[in-house]
């Protein structure tokens, strides 16, 4: 991958944290695979740009038209998280650079917060909270009875069949929930997993849908007023993917009519959620502000993938997570 000769050394900027013990943490994880780096943080776009001029190597959130410009010899980008559709503008896409991601990081948080919001739902701990609030034993505990829901038996559709889709699989496998994929290619796993024409088929079976999509051009709004009348009446939506997978209008909507009857949502089409959003109204809806993929020792462990891929990349083996531009994943 790192042909350049005459080259001592592979020169890395990071934009992508100021924190000084986020800096260390990747300083020091860079310097545990030996000589050979050369890192450089950048505080702004503006310095990056700078920076960007004569690296190999550019650590960050975003990548920007402006980071692109500014850089002469970059040869390969690694993005922090695992959506890349902020950073595939056309000259990107249509350069030789390298984008990889941080895929398969999140696949276990991200599963774990899958389960805990679908037992928040089947437990009806919303009920729950409310008898704490409002002293309320005997009507509140004939309601938390009647309202809960068994997880074994239940079938799930998981929509995306990446590292993240797999993992939330093998969890809910082992709760006795008998679970299914659709992907762009239909191939045998861990389940069984059917191809993208067959997603409305699919639909009409599952008690569950879970949303671990990209999100592409062919992605974008995929689920509105045509397919919400597919959902089985009493059905949960999970969306831990990307917020644009689903026109939210036409979500709330289908929450009134009962398909779904409940949506998890973790994702949201303008990110950070506008206060004035009517979602934060709707009764059937339990959402977080984009945490699901979120745990304490997040960006070490990213650190530590992106400091294997830099080995990799100096002794020219192939890198892991990269990103096919064209189809966005």
């Amino acid at each position: 991958m790192f042909s350049d000769q005459n080259s001592t050394s592979v020169k890395i900027v990071s934009f992508a944290s100021q924190n000084p013990e986020r800096q260390s943490e990747l300083s020091g994880a860079l310097h545990a695979i030996d000589a050979g780096i050369e890192l450089k943080f950048a505080a702004n776009e503006q310095e990056a740009c700078e920076l960007v001029e004569d690296a190999d190597v550019l650590l960050v959130h975003k990548f920007t038209e402006n980071l692109f410009l500014a850089a002469k010899r970059l040869r390969w980008v690694q993005i922090t998280g695992a959506g890349v559709e902020r950073s595939l503008f056309k000259d990107f896409v249509d350069s030789e650079i390298t984008l990889t991601n941080s895929r398969g990081l999140h696949a276990r948080p991200m599963a774990e917060w899958t389960l805990a919001a679908l037992l928040y739902w089947a437990q009806d701990f919303a009920s729950a909270d409310k008898w704490r609030h409002d002293h309320e034993w005997k009507p509140r505990k004939k309601v938390m009875t009647e309202n809960r829901v068994m997880l074994e038996g239940l079938n799930v559709l998981i929509v995306g069949f990446g590292e993240v889709g797999r993992g939330i699989a093998e969890l809910l496998k082992s709760f006795g929930m008998f679970v299914e994929g659709v992907a762009t290619h239909a191939r045998e796993e861990i389940v069984s997993v059917y191809a993208m024409e067959q997603l409305e088929e699919r639909l009409q079976e599952a008690d569950v849908v879970v949303l671990t999509l990209p999100l592409t051009p062919t992605t974008r709004g995929l689920f509105n007023r045509r397919i919400f009348p597919l959902l089985k009446p009493g059905s949960v939506l999970v969306n831990v993917g990307r917020g644009a997978l689903i026109d939210e209008t036409d979500l709330i909507a289908a929450l009134k009519a009962g398909k779904p009857a409940f949506a998890i949502l973790d994702v949201f089409t303008e990110e950070p959620l506008p206060p004035d959003s009517k979602l934060y109204d709707v009764p059937n809806i339990f959402m977080t502000p984009h945490v699901s993929g979120n745990f304490p020792d997040y960006t070490k462990r990213y650190h530590e993938i992106f400091a294997e891929n830099v080995a990799r990349f100096r002794d020219g083996l192939p890198l892991r997570f990269v990103v096919d531009k064209k189809r966005g994943y």
